[in-house]
C-alpha cells in the first residue's frame, strides 16, 4: 500500500514539474519572440527576408507573402543567422538574464529543429506520434497553436519539438503535409546529402525543412 502511494506521489510530482516546464518555456518562447520582432534592427529582419526569399522562395525580393509569413517568422527566430552567425534565439538567451532553469530549457530549444512525425492517435491533449527516419513512437502536448486545429491520424505535421519532464511539448505552430511525396524527396534529399556530406538528420532539418514546409502552404 505504501509503495502504490508512492508511486502515485512520485507520478503527481512529475505531473507538477512537467506543467510548471510547461509554463516556463512558453514564456520563454513568448519573450523571445517579442524580442526578435521588437528588438531586432530593421537592416537585420531585411537581411532576413532577402536571404529567406532567395533561399526557399526562389526570389529575390525582400518581401513575404502572407501564406508563408508564419513560417518565416519561425525560421527567423531560430534558424536564421545573424551577421555575427548567431541565431536570434541564442543571442536573447546571452542578453536576457533568465534564471538557471530556464537557461537549461533555452539550451535544449536551441537543438530543436522542425522534424516530420506522423499522428498515431490523441487522447485529450496528448498526442502519439511516430517520428520518419527513426521510426520512434512519442508523446507529444499540443500547445495551443495546435489545440485549435484538427488532428488526423496518419497525418504528418512538421513540429518543433522538445523533451520535457514527462511529455514532449510542441514549441509554436505546427505544419500539416499535404502530400507524402513531400516527406519520399525529403528522405531522398537527405539519404543523398549524407552519402556526400555525412549531415546528420537534425542538421539537415535545421537547414532545409521550410524546402519541405513550403509545398503545402502555396
Amino acid at each position: 500500500m505504501q509503495e502504490q502511494e508512492s508511486t502515485l506521489d512520485l507520478e503527481r510530482f512529475r505531473q507538477k514539474k512537467q506543467q510548471i516546464a510547461e509554463g516556463h518555456i512558453e514564456d520563454l518562447y513568448r519573450r523571445a519572440y517579442e524580442y526578435a520582432f521588437k528588438e531586432t534592427n530593421i537592416r537585420e529582419k531585411v537581411r532576413a527576408k532577402m536571404i529567406f526569399s532567395k533561399r526557399f522562395l526562389q526570389h529575390d525580393e525582400a518581401r513575404i507573402e502572407a501564406r508563408f509569413e508564419k513560417l518565416f517568422q519561425e525560421w527567423f527566430l531560430f534558424d536564421y543567422k545573424t551577421i555575427k552567425g548567431q541565431t536570434l534565439f541564442f543571442q536573447f538567451l546571452q542578453s536576457h538574464p533568465l534564471q538557471e532553469s530556464t537557461k537549461l530549457l533555452g539550451a535544449v530549444v536551441l537543438t530543436a529543429a522542425w522534424e516530420p512525425v506522423i499522428v498515431k492517435g490523441k487522447e485529450e491533449r496528448t498526442v502519439r506520434c511516430q517520428t520518419i527516419i527513426q521510426g520512434e513512437e512519442v508523446i507529444v502536448k499540443m500547445n495551443p497553436d495546435w489545440i485549435e486545429k484538427e488532428i488526423f491520424e496518419e497525418q504528418v505535421y512538421f513540429v518543433r519539438k522538445v523533451p520535457l519532464v514527462v511529455h514532449q511539448w510542441i514549441l509554436g505552430p505546427v505544419f500539416p503535409v499535404k502530400s507524402m511525396d513531400v516527406i519520399a524527396n525529403l528522405q531522398t534529399h537527405y539519404s543523398q546529402m549524407n552519402q556526400e556530406t555525412g549531415v546528420l538528420w537534425r542538421t539537415f532539418l535545421k537547414e532545409e525543412a521550410p524546402n519541405f514546409i513550403l509545398p503545402s502552404l502555396s
